[in-house]
């Protein structure tokens, strides 16, 4: 008989996330519909801001100060 020794078993390093081939696994929640929502709507508070304080400034409406 072949008596070689044994090989160590190599080990990758955890990176986080999901396990390979899991692609329907909840990560981040960056891209979920409720934080898109809520990224839709700061936008649009931020653009509305913006319109007013360019009226207030004296400007004009278009939201460029």
């Amino acid at each position: 008989m072949n008596k070689l020794p044994k090989r160590p078993m190599l080990r990758t390093k955890n990176r986080g996330g999901a396990p390979k081939g899991n692609r329907n696994a909840y990560k981040t929640g960056l891209h979920t519909g409720e934080m898109t929502a809520r990224h839709a709507k700061v936008r649009h508070l931020v653009r509305h801001a913006r319109q007013v304080i360019a009226l207030a400034l004296g400007g004009n409406a278009s939201g460029q100060i």
